[in-house]
């Protein structure tokens, strides 16, 4: 069962694992974050997303393991004005328009696609020396 987690960014280093166009751009200091808990080399980590990159079926799984929003790890450190966010989105199952980040927005005529919640990714065997 994975692990989530609010929270604000600490650095400008981590980079968002949201759906494209976003993935990949970086997250900045102070931005409000969604984690889920990934395992990378044996040890636990978080792959970071854009609170506005919360997908419906993020929001989904989440809701499946918790019966508030509340309940969240880190919900309890953010700003009540946040915490207004997550509680709304919450209700509506998805986040709203306006904390989706540019990043984040397809051009004019590019399709919808809704994500599958990221899975760790395994190395293969026998592909280094090829």
């Amino acid at each position: 069962m994975p692990g989530y987690r609010l929270e604000y960014a600490s650095s400008n280093r981590a980079k968002c694992k949201g759906p494209k166009p976003c993935a990949g751009s970086v997250i900045s200091k102070g931005t409000m974050r969604f984690g889920t808990t990934v395992e990378f080399q044996g040890k636990q980590s978080f792959a970071w997303r854009h609170w506005g990159c919360v997908t419906k079926k993020v929001l989904s799984n989440v809701k499946e393991q918790f019966e508030k929003a509340s309940e969240v790890d880190g919900y309890e450190e953010m700003k009540p004005e946040d915490q207004a966010k997550v509680d709304k989105a919450w209700e509506d199952g998805q986040v709203a328009d306006e904390d989706i980040p540019e990043t984040a927005r397809k051009a004019e005529g590019e399709p919808e696609e809704e994500e599958e919640e990221e899975k760790p990714k395994k190395a293969r065997e026998g592909a280094q020396g090829r």
